[in-house]
């Protein structure tokens, strides 16, 4: 499991965040000075995080991209989505042949219907349009690089 215990929200993760289940407690005035300096390391990672803001763009930066797609829904009020996307992004720094999406559940009902999305965070792994390996809630890393190994091994045999 991802080092989440000086976060101090270890027993928030004991069950995945179910769609609907919306966190009543935000902490977020104790942490204003970490979170700046999240924003500031993540910003050298802003180019290999896709924003998708409808079905649309959906088809256009996933369902039409040459390189695989990792496909996250989440939502503002999940903390496991909140520790997945940056790690992620971390994961994926090295890699230009592949990209990765975040999907706001609250805002893109329609993709959540159509990919069955029960629960956030849901993570859908995409080549050539279609989906090729999935996991739900938060995983280790050693997880999330195998996914990345995975679709790089692919990738790499098609060139």
């Amino acid at each position: 499991m991802l080092k989440i215990a000086a976060e101090g929200i270890a027993p928030r993760l004991a069950a995945c965040c179910s769609i609907g289940a919306k966190s009543s407690g935000q902490r977020m005035a104790p942490q204003a000075a970490r979170g700046t300096q999240k924003y500031l390391s993540q910003s050298q990672h802003l180019h290999k995080k896709l924003v998708i803001k409808d079905h649309y763009e959906f088809d256009q930066k996933v369902i039409n991209s040459d390189n695989p797609v990792i496909v996250n829904f989440h939502a503002e009020w999940c903390d496991p989505c909140k520790i997945l996307t940056p790690k992620m992004l971390e994961l994926l720094e090295n890699s230009n042949e592949i990209d990765l999406a975040v999907i706001d559940v609250e805002t893109n009902l329609d993709l959540v219907e159509t990919f069955e999305v029960k629960a956030v965070p849901a993570v859908l792994a995409f080549r050539n349009g279609v989906v090729v390996d999935k996991f739900i809630g938060l995983v280790d890393a050693n997880s999330i690089e195998t996914l990345i190994d995975k679709l790089k091994r692919k990738q790499q045999q098609k060139q």
